[in-house]
C-alpha cells in the first residue's frame, strides 16, 4: 500500500469528490422530459405530443481546494501538487453528480394530462469538513514531508450509487383569464447501488519523521471513525444494483404561468412562468452494510501502512473497534429548486433557478448535494436553443458555461467558458443527450 491509504483512511480522496446538471438545457421549453428531472409538472402542456429520448449523461464536479487549468489538463502531464492553485482550509469541501438517463419516454394522455416513463443510474458523492493543509501533508512523498501536528477536525465522505425507474404523471390544475396553473408527481423505484461513507470527530494527527529509515516513520492519532462500505472490494467483487435492497422515491412540482401573450399557439403564452418543486424524497435500504466505529487513537508506521491490503483491514489491525451494526439507511440528495423563466419575446428568455439541498451536508452517510444558482439567457426556437448559463456553485465559485438544442441532439457545458480561460478552475460540468422530439402540430 502507498503512503495515499491513509489519506483515504481519515479523509478519502478529495479531489475527485465532485454536483446538479443540463444547466440552461433544463429551463429550455423544448427539454421535454429532462425537464421532468427537476420539476414533473413540466411535462403537462408541452411542446411535445411525445419525446423519446435514447440516452443522456451529464457530470457536475467542483471543490474549494484546487483550481485547475483544465487546457494543461488536457495538453497532459498536470501535476495536481505543483501546478494547481490550492486554497487550504479546516473545511474544505468537494461534491460530485453523475446522471445517466437510458431509454424514457413523455407524451400527452389528452391536452390536460401526460405522463413519463423515465430509467436512469446516479452518483452523488460530497465530502466537507476536509482539512485542506492535512491533505497536502499526508498526500506528499514520505521522504518529502516534515513533521506536522494538524487537527482533522469533524470530516465527512459520502458516496451513494443507485439505479431508479420512474413514473411521472402531471395535470393542468387552474386555467383561467391571464392565470395557468400546472401540477405534477414523481414515482421512483430504487435499486441500491454502491454506498460507502467515513466519519471523523475530533481528530488530530501528528506525523513524526524517522530521517534514518522513513518506513518507521510514525502517525499518532486521536479521535474517533465510522465507516462503512456496501460491497467487498478488497477480494475483487464489482458493485452491483441489489433489487432486495431496495427503496421508494418522490418527487413533487407546482408551476405558474402568468399569461398575457398571444393565445393563438404559435409560440409560448406565458410572460412570466415561476416553478417550485422537491425532489428526491426517500431512502434506500442497504439490508447487508456494515459499519464499524474505532477508537484511532494509537501510533501506526509508515510501513504499516504499506503493508494493509484496504482500509478495513488497515483499521481492524491497528486500532479498537467500539461498535458495529448491520444495516443502514442512506437518504436521497432531496432539494428544493426553483425556477423563474421572463419570456421577453417569442424568442428570448431570461431564467432565474436555483438548488438548495435539504439534507445537512455534515449528517454520517448523508447524501446531498452542493447549493447553485443560475441565471440564464436564452434564444429559443422550435428546432433550436442557445443559452448562456452564469451559475454561483457553492464549493466552486461563479462558473460561466453555453449549451445548444439541435432538434434531437443537445449538448453543453455549465462551466465551459470558465474552463476554457481560466487558470484555476475548480469546477467542472458537461451534459449531452439524444432524443426522438414529435412536436405539436400548432407548435
Amino acid at each position: 500500500m502507498k503512503r495515499t491509504l491513509l489519506l483515504f483512511c481519515f479523509f478519502g480522496s478529495f479531489f475527485y469528490a465532485r454536483s446538479q446538471s443540463y444547466f440552461g438545457f433544463r429551463d429550455d421549453n423544448f427539454a421535454g422530459i429532462q425537464s421532468a428531472l427537476f420539476n414533473p409538472s413540466n411535462i403537462v402542456d408541452s411542446k411535445y405530443k411525445a419525446d423519446v429520448t435514447f440516452v443522456s449523461v451529464s457530470g457536475t464536479g467542483q471543490n474549494d481546494l484546487y483550481g485547475v487549468n483544465f487546457a494543461n489538463i488536457l495538453d497532459g502531464g498536470y501535476d495536481l501538487d505543483t501546478q494547481a492553485s490550492r486554497n487550504f482550509k479546516s473545511n474544505n469541501r468537494g461534491n460530485f453528480n453523475a446522471d445517466i438517463m437510458g431509454p424514457s419516454v413523455m407524451f400527452n394522455i389528452t391536452p390536460l394530462h401526460s405522463v413519463a416513463l423515465f430509467t436512469r443510474v446516479r452518483s452523488v458523492t460530497n465530502l466537507v469538513g476536509i482539512n485542506g493543509q492535512l491533505i497536502d501533508e499526508v498526500n506528499k512523498d514520505v521522504n518529502a514531508s516534515d513533521n506536522f501536528l494538524i487537527a482533522g477536525g469533524n470530516p465527512n465522505g459520502v458516496s451513494n450509487s443507485w439505479a431508479e425507474i420512474g413514473a411521472s404523471y402531471a395535470t393542468v390544475l387552474f386555467d383561467r383569464d391571464d392565470h395557468f396553473v400546472k401540477g405534477g408527481i414523481t414515482l421512483k423505484y430504487l435499486m441500491a447501488g454502491v454506498n460507502g461513507y467515513i466519519n471523523g470527530n475530533d481528530l488530530n494527527v501528528a506525523f513524526t519523521k524517522n530521517e534514518a529509515n522513513p518506513s518507521l516513520s510514525e502517525y499518532y492519532s486521536t479521535g474517533t471513525i465510522k465507516t462503512a462500505a456496501s460491497y467487498d472490494y478488497a477480494n475483487g467483487n464489482d458493485p452491483k444494483f441489489d433489487m432486495g435492497s431496495a427503496g421508494v422515491g418522490v418527487d413533487l412540482g407546482f408551476t405558474y404561468e402568468y399569461r398575457t401573450n398571444c393565445h393563438s399557439c404559435a409560440g409560448n403564452r406565458y410572460k412570466f412562468k415561476a416553478a417550485a418543486s422537491i425532489t428526491d424524497i426517500g431512502k434506500l435500504n442497504y439490508k447487508n452494510i456494515v459499519e464499524n466505529t474505532y477508537n484511532i487513537t494509537g501510533r501506526v508506521t509508515q510501513q504499516d501502512i504499506e503493508d494493509a491490503d484496504d482500509i478495513f483491514e488497515f483499521f481492524d489491525a491497528n486500532y479498537t473497534k467500539i461498535s458495529s451494526r448491520k444495516g443502514v439507511k442512506a437518504n436521497l440528495p432531496t432539494a428544493l429548486h426553483t425556477n423563474f423563466d421572463w419570456n421577453i419575446n417569442q424568442r428570448f428568455y431570461l431564467n432565474l433557478s436555483g438548488d438548495f439541498s435539504l439534507v445537512d451536508a455534515k449528517k454520517v452517510n448523508g447524501t446531498a448535494i452542493a447549493n447553485s444558482v443560475t441565471f440564464s439567457p436564452r434564444y429559443e426556437t422550435r428546432q433550436f436553443s442557445f443559452y448562456v448559463p452564469v451559475t454561483y456553485m457553492q464549493y466552486s465559485g461563479t462558473q460561466i458555461g453555453a449549451g445548444f438544442r439541435a432538434g434531437p441532439l443537445f449538448i453543453g457545458s455549465g462551466t465551459l467558458f470558465t474552463n476554457l480561460f481560466s487558470n484555476t478552475s475548480k469546477g467542472c460540468n458537461i451534459y449531452a443527450g439524444l432524443k426522438l422530439p414529435i412536436y405539436q402540430d400548432y407548435r
